[in-house]
């Protein structure tokens, strides 16, 4: 399959979705719903709500019917990008191009935008009536998940490189949310328990080749092509998967983890080619 002409065609369904989810920004407050809206159409990949839509065929489940969970996840991320880039955070004033949420509405606002979109990923899933789509993004994104990624990633800063620690980080920071991706999509689509489970192990592992991929672009690319600084993380004393195991090992470690992520597919015995090429876009990707 083309797998770029089907990204693109789930991109323009998800941007039209994200549009119609939030309120105008001349709602009150303006400059809330204003940052919402810049902080969420101001471009990006879109990787895991494409990913949602994705894993829902499998089931013959249609894009539209995994819609709302798709966009769910993608509010819920765009929140922790928001969060991400505050000064008492990774302090980042570029966002996918353009200045971060704190350097264009004031701190303050980026917190509570920050907030306030990831409250609206729960309301809209709480509104699907399927509280699996709910519950599966809660275990992902609390104190056991997300969060706990960047809690560890925060204090991370600045120690000796360590193993053991860089796994922890991008398996919550990264990894966990691409797998909730993969099993929302699964279970809008009325997956089996075992699929589940083949699923997730998919999901997990592409995760974690996404997160060292963009390790290696953080120290091989461009700020024009990334559309965010480069070298952060050598700035900032971060703890990478470079900085643990050298780029070589790093490169390696990529194609291992899609090899395995395709081995989980292989166990799923359903039509999957949309995932298949979906994970081998996502580590060769350039941005």
């Amino acid at each position: 399959m083309n797998i770029s002409n089907y990204i693109k065609q789930r991109q323009a369904q998800i941007e039209t979705a994200l549009q119609d989810s939030l309120p105008s920004g001349g709602t009150r407050p303006a400059i809330l719903h204003e940052a919402m809206r810049y902080c969420v159409l101001n471009g990006g990949k879109r990787i895991r709500p494409v990913l949602v839509l994705a894993a829902a065929e499998p089931f013959g489940t249609p894009a539209a019917a995994a819609l709302d969970a798709a966009v769910a996840i993608e509010l819920f991320h765009c929140s922790t990008l928001v969060h991400d880039d505050l000064p008492c955070m990774d302090d980042d004033d570029l966002r996918r191009g353009m200045p971060t949420c704190h350097v264009k509405f004031g701190e303050a606002n980026a917190v509570l935008t920050g907030d306030a979109l990831m409250i609206h990923a729960f309301q809209m899933l709480a509104e699907t009536g399927n509280t699996r789509l709910a519950l599966e993004l809660a275990q992902a994104a609390g104190s056991r998940g997300v969060i706990a990624g960047q809690v560890e990633d925060l204090a991370a800063e600045g120690q000796e490189p360590n193993a053991g620690l860089i796994e922890f980080i991008h398996i919550n920071k990264t990894a966990i949310l691409i797998r909730a991706a993969v099993r929302m999509g699964a279970i809008a689509g009325g997956a089996r328990e075992d699929e589940l489970e083949n699923l997730g192990i998919f999901g997990e592992k592409i995760g974690l080749a996404f997160q060292i991929v963009d390790d290696v672009l953080d120290e091989t690319s461009t700020e024009e092509v990334l559309g965010k600084p480069t070298g952060s993380d050598l700035k900032l004393r971060k703890m990478t998967y470079i900085a643990v195991h050298g780029m070589d090992a790093a490169r390696a470690r990529i194609k291992q983890l899609t090899t395995e992520a395709i081995n989980a597919l292989d166990m799923l015995q359903r039509e999957t080619t949309a995932l298949r090429s979906i994970a081998e876009y996502l580590v060769d990707r350039e941005y």
